[in-house]
């Protein structure tokens, strides 16, 4: 059985992580995470209050790691490019996390925490930094993110439950028509 010291903070976030990509947004419940960690479940009380606190810490570390991913796959774009090439790492990270994504939005929707806020303005200032380049009108910026964010979103949880798989027009397709749309 892993002592108290075996144990850390990350250790515990990484497992509930594939606990989640192996099951659902639901997965990682403390007893699930004490039998894949071998230790009681009151050693994760140590490192997290509540499952809530865990939960903030999974949408912390997700957000975290989407940034990562567009500064990554991001570098040397700008103006619009730029924008549609974040737009496509959003999408295609949210796809490939889909579990992890499904549980940031919802505790992002709950959580009044300042640091889920901030990942937020994060990722519209890295927007902005595309926009600034080829519009002026703050609220047509305003515009162009939420409506980013909304296509991100919809595309992630649509594709995720299966109902864009038609053989008309492939997902990719569609979501770059709509993306075009949006930057009309």
């Amino acid at each position: 059985m892993a002592q108290k010291r075996d144990l850390s903070e990350e250790k515990i976030i990484q497992t509930a992580i594939e606990i989640i990509n192996d099951g659902n947004s639901d997965s990682a419940t403390f007893k699930n995470l004490a039998q894949k960690l071998d230790c009681k479940t009151q050693a994760l009380y140590f490192y997290f209050k509540n499952r809530d606190a865990l939960n903030l810490a999974l949408t912390k570390k997700c957000f975290d790691n989407l940034d990562d991913e567009i500064k990554t796959k991001c570098i040397g774009y700008s103006g619009k490019e730029g924008l549609i090439q974040t737009a496509k790492v959003m999408r295609a990270y949210g796809l490939k996390n889909l579990s992890l994504s499904l549980l940031a939005l919802k505790t992002s929707e709950t959580s009044d925490d300042k640091s889920i806020g901030e990942a937020v303005l994060r990722l519209k200032y890295i927007m902005y930094k595309f926009i600034e380049e080829f519009v002026t009108d703050d609220e047509t910026k305003l515009t162009i993110t939420r409506g980013i964010r909304a296509l991100v979103i919809g595309e992630v949880v649509n594709e995720g439950v299966g109902w864009f798989h038609n053989p008309l027009i492939k997902n990719t397709d569609s979501f770059e028509i709509n993306l075009g749309k949006i930057l009309e």
